[in-house]
């Protein structure tokens, strides 16, 4: 950057940001979009009390050296869901399809033993659970080796329902049941495995943080659903929003502007202590 540049830099940036120049930064991501933040974090893992007025609006309450202060979803500000959140209903879907397939085989059974009609699902893509895993990408590589486990003894299993209905036929019952039970322990006690080894991931990586804020007038508190980075920047790699983004498409006035590097794509620089019209908004 030549001198003309450096000086058109430090006169728009936010000083208060920058010491001696110089800005040391945590980095996040919401939305495939890096964020920048320059506040103390800790674990999210007090007790926090909720106010059902506005999910967006401060409508959670945790506190901070004593005193109560309002949390904020960062991803609910932008507009987007939040990871966490996300997560969490991850874990119900796998709650809830690991019991389909124990009352699945249970259903099995019944039908086998007292000769009524078989009605749930034998093709593995068409069971709630199979729909689902054809669409489901999961970014994490850990979960994602996971759920590639699943297809086997998924299949496996529904392919049970014609093979012993078949036996049941041909007055194989106690065959049939024999088969069963042997099933119930391996293939269906493989799928509960691997549903367990989902969730424990999902809760792993289900970690939010709190960033505190003092935005000058109050204290508050930002969930995110994780830190990517802490990095230092120079002033001279700050470009002020104005220089950037159409007035009419920057609403939210504690983006001030973007810091760059030669091999990344430029990061959202947040100055919280433009963050009040938010609150009142």
């Amino acid at each position: 950057m030549n001198p003309m540049e450096t000086a058109a830099a430090t006169l728009d940036a936010p000083h208060h940001l920058f010491a001696q120049n110089d800005i040391e930064v945590i980095t996040f991501f919401v939305a495939d979009t890096a964020y920048a933040a320059v506040r103390y974090i800790e674990q999210d893992k007090r007790k926090t009390t909720r106010i059902e007025v506005n999910a967006k609006l401060g409508a959670e309450v945790t506190t901070y050296q004593g005193k109560p202060v309002p949390i904020y979803d960062f991803a609910a500000l932008m507009g987007c869901e939040a990871e966490y959140k996300a997560n969490l209903a991850l874990l119900g879907i796998l709650k809830a399809r690991e019991k389909d397939h124990v009352d699945w085989l249970t259903a099995l059974e019944y039908s086998l033993r007292h000769g009524t009609e078989f009605g749930k699902a034998r093709d593995p893509s068409l069971c709630e659970f199979g729909k689902w895993y054809a669409g489901f990408r999961p970014e994490d590589e850990l979960l994602a080796d996971i759920m590639r486990d699943f297809d086997t003894p998924h299949r496996r299993l529904h392919g049970l329902a014609d093979k012993l209905l078949a036996m049941q036929k041909d007055n194989k019952v106690e065959e049939a049941l024999r088969i069963l039970e042997t099933e119930r322990n391996r293939t269906l006690g493989k799928l509960i495995q691997l549903f367990s080894a989902a969730r424990e991931r999902l809760e792993n990586i289900t970690r939010p943080i709190l960033l505190y804020i003092d935005t000058g007038k109050k204290m508050i508190a930002i969930r995110l659903n994780a830190i990517s980075d802490i990095v230092s920047y120079n002033i001279s790699q700050f470009t002020h929003q104005d220089q950037v983004d159409d007035e009419q498409l920057t609403e939210l006035s504690f983006i001030c502007g973007y810091l760059r590097t030669q091999d990344q794509p430029p990061c959202v620089l947040l100055d919280w202590h433009n963050f009040e019209h938010i609150q009142h908004s």
